[in-house]
């Protein structure tokens, strides 16, 4: 029985990975397919229409954007549209978040709001450090209460994408490791169980 269990669990540890990435896969191709497919396809006929049309009107429109924005004329634009949003009551609560969380994406061409580097944080009393990413320097918000001009603000991402903790600590307390961000956040969401690609 011992033998079988063994067998089984091998078994679902190759094929639950592999059938969760499809499945994914296929749910996020649908769900891009849907944002132009309905409308392609209305618009030229369900015989002209091929299967796929959306997600690439999707990846061309997407890389429009990012050409507008890019440009100074159309750029300016665009960033005014976002300061607006940041300030409209209902919408900025749900903007605001998701343009901060944004600045995590690897890749990025701008460097505004990235995190600036990784840092090691102790948790106090727990005998036991985390690895963090430093997402502000300084913290004028504060003022000169609580020693907010010797705070930062260290971001510790939970393994597998199930959230993340933002710590204010004292700078001197924090030790810096030196591995880029990148790396560290990989390493934070799989929970250090993979530590590099194999060659």
């Amino acid at each position: 029985m011992k033998y079988i269990n063994q067998i089984f669990f091998k078994g679902l540890i190759l094929v639950l990975p592999i059938t969760l990435t499809f499945y994914l896969l296929i749910w996020a191709s649908y769900k891009v397919e849907s944002l132009f497919g309905d409308v392609i396809e209305k618009l030229i006929g369900k015989v002209l229409y091929i299967p796929g049309l959306g997600i690439l009107v999707t990846l061309f429109f997407i890389f429009l954007v990012g050409l507008l924005v890019d440009n100074y004329i159309t750029g300016r634009f665009f960033s005014w549209l976002t300061n607006a949003l940041e300030k409209v009551p209902l919408i900025k609560v749900i903007y605001n978040p998701l343009k901060d969380l944004m600045a995590l994406i690897p890749g990025r061409s701008s460097n505004e709001n990235k995190p600036q580097r990784v840092v090691l944080v102790p948790l106090e009393g727990l005998g036991v450090q985390t690895l963090g990413l430093v997402t502000r320097e300084e913290l004028e918000e504060l003022g000169d209460s609580h020693c907010g001009s010797n705070l930062i603000s260290v971001y510790v991402p939970l393994s597998y994408m199930l959230g993340g903790i933002t710590f204010l600590i004292e700078k001197d307390k924090v030790k810096k490791v030196d591995i880029p961000v990148e790396q560290a956040l990989k390493l934070s969401v799989t929970a250090w169980i993979k530590a590099k690609d194999k060659e």
